[in-house]
């Protein structure tokens, strides 16, 4: 039997650990794909935060710093531990956050990270 196309419903950037945490639960439901398998190791290799606390941090940066979720999700996925880390993943042109903001945001990073 012959099987169907899956439909997109929506997209949406999400983080490594959530990736981790959805193909984990997909691979308890039923075998994951060889695509699937590479893409849960190196989400296990380089996830920085427990799926729950990469939500909220991102979210939290949304929020209080005016990011949008694209940078707010790479920022989150990079874990960035100096301002110049953080500097180089947002370019001036995305952000006009000042340097106390990315002090504060690297310390938000630092903090969550396990």
């Amino acid at each position: 039997m012959e099987k169907m196309p899956k439909e997109i419903i929506s997209e949406k950037e999400v983080t490594i650990p959530q990736v981790k945490k959805l193909l984990t639960q997909r691979g308890k439901e039923g075998e994951l794909s060889f695509q699937q398998s590479i893409t849960l190791e190196h989400a296990g290799t380089f996830s920085r935060m427990s799926p729950a606390v990469s939500l909220k941090v991102t979210e939290k940066l949304i929020k209080s710093y005016n990011l949008n979720r694209s940078h707010a999700v790479q920022i989150v996925n990079i874990a960035p531990t100096t301002i110049e880390e953080l500097k180089s993943i947002l370019t001036s042109r995305s952000t006009s956050l000042s340097e106390e903001q990315l002090i504060e945001i690297v310390d938000l990073v630092i903090k969550n990270r396990s």
